[in-house]
């Protein structure tokens, strides 16, 4: 049996990967693709996702496809993980299989750097998968694939392009609010993030109080103004696709409902309760606790100039009666600056 090993950080495991292992099966380089979620890249320092949810990831991207499989071997060995390592551990457990191994043209270009790479070359053949015009600077002998090279990237999901991953993959991304604060940095100034932050941490320490989920809290808290500095007319079209009755109210207030479809549409959140956190956060509608809790530490936020530290005593005590006399003094100055009448 021959298996083609293909590894990586998967951080996310995004469609151009998925491409790579089924053009593996299609030119019949294998009969089957491992992927090789890296435990520990000597090249990169930290992974955004956690190795498990990572590993998560991939199974979810490979689940059509039955002749693609995951190997979890490099979590074994521990440590930074070196390619010569994991080839020699699989070949010691499988001794009858015959391995080969899938690379892109850039990992072609820096193999000479890898560890052990002339002894690797002479236990393996590297199949490599580029542009039929691309030149590779390489001293060993590599086995080209040409093939139509998808531009996307990693990075390119984790700062906001979650289409590209696939359903199952965006799914737990959403869930466990993977790249979330990379992508939320992407959507706002640096002051706005910083309030984000500071709402999702208070968001936190409030819910802990009343034994709500910390992790929910934390989300509604990053989400909920991903909109709010959003090109006017973008919000508009926003607005009239979504919410044309409130169209007469003013823009300031629009963030919450535009949010609440956003991160929906863009991030993939369907939990019911963020959602109508996010929607209700500006007027304080929401009758959910979790609408509630936001509310409050929307307005309560330490980095606001005034002391509300009174106030966040009050809601941690008795999440009601804060969330109660929060309003009505919201109520009072959005009436006397005449964002509602």
């Amino acid at each position: 049996m021959k298996i083609a090993l293909y590894g990586g950080s998967f951080d996310p495991v995004h469609a151009a990967h998925i491409e790579v292992a089924k053009t593996a099966l299609r030119k019949q380089v294998a009969d089957e693709v491992w992927m090789i979620p890296t435990y520990q890249n000597p090249w990169k320092t930290q992974a955004s996702a956690s190795y498990a949810e990572r590993v998560a990831m991939l199974k979810a991207a490979i689940k059509p496809y039955r002749h693609i499989k995951v190997s979890t071997i490099e979590a074994s060995l521990a440590g930074i993980s070196y390619t010569i390592d994991t080839l020699k551990e699989l070949m010691k457990r499988y001794p009858q299989v015959h391995f080969c191994y899938l690379i892109g043209s850039d990992q072609a270009q820096s193999l000479v750097k890898w560890k052990d790479s002339a002894e690797l070359v002479k236990l393996v053949s590297f199949y490599v998968f580029t542009r039929s015009e691309e030149a590779i600077d390489c001293p060993y002998p590599l086995h080209l694939i040409p093939m139509k090279i998808m531009p996307i990237s990693s990075t390119q999901v984790r700062m906001g392009a979650f289409s590209l991953a696939a359903k199952g993959v965006k799914r737990i991304i959403a869930a466990k609010g993977l790249y979330l604060e990379q992508w939320v940095r992407s959507c706002m100034s640096e002051k706005r993030y910083r309030h984000s932050v500071s709402v999702a941490k208070l968001a936190q320490e409030i819910a802990a109080c009343h034994h709500l989920d910390v992790h929910k809290a934390w989300m509604c808290g990053m989400l909920h103004d991903v909109c709010k500095e959003m090109p006017y007319e973008e919000s508009k079209r926003w607005m009239m696709r979504y919410h044309p009755q409130f169209m007469h109210q003013a823009p300031a207030i629009w963030h919450g409902y535009i949010g609440a479809h956003f991160v929906e549409t863009k991030y993939g959140v369907y939990d019911h309760d963020i959602l109508s956190a996010i929607y209700h956060h500006v007027l304080g509608k929401g009758t959910g606790v979790y609408a509630k809790l936001l509310y409050v530490c929307d307005k309560l936020d330490p980095l606001r100039p005034y002391d509300s530290s009174a106030a966040i005593a009050l809601c941690k005590q008795d999440l009601d009666k804060g969330f109660r006399t929060v309003k009505a003094q919201q109520l009072a100055y959005l009436k006397k600056e005449q964002v509602i009448e």
